[in-house]
């Protein structure tokens, strides 16, 4: 199974000079946990739910800070070619909730989440049954 099978298509994403208190919103009204960051239509970062809104706590409402103070810049990624296995791999050992996913292009075309991945087991699974 291939990782293009399995990934969240056209993702949330962020801008780097977006305010933290925006973005947090963002993810908490979408209930997702993590959001690449693009410049220019190029991916520079993540950002995860949990970097926002330390952020928002740790300042005085996280006033004046945007997303490309708190991102995790320059982040691993996988091909939506790759196989889910190996992006399994790569979570698990990382300790990642997700990966961005690029295109052949290397555009974003997506982002691998763990949740993805059991979705993808499941399916697997239910066609090994039949």
């Amino acid at each position: 199974m291939l990782v293009k099978e399995c990934m969240t298509k056209d993702p949330l994403t962020c801008s780097p000079d977006e305010d933290v208190r925006v973005a947090f919103g963002k993810l908490t009204d979408k209930k997702i946990r993590q959001a690449p960051v693009l410049e220019g239509g190029k991916l520079i970062g993540i950002v995860t739910d949990r970097d926002l809104r330390l952020a928002v706590v740790e300042t005085v409402s996280g006033q004046g800070l945007n997303v490309r103070s708190v991102m995790t810049p320059n982040p691993i990624t996988v091909t939506e070619d790759a196989k889910l296995r190996e992006a399994a791999a790569l979570l698990s050992k990382n300790k990642f909730n997700a990966l961005p996913v690029m295109s052949a292009d290397g555009e974003l075309a997506g982002v691998l989440t763990t949740t993805d991945v059991l979705n993808g087991l499941v399916k697997a699974l239910d066609a090994e049954k039949k």
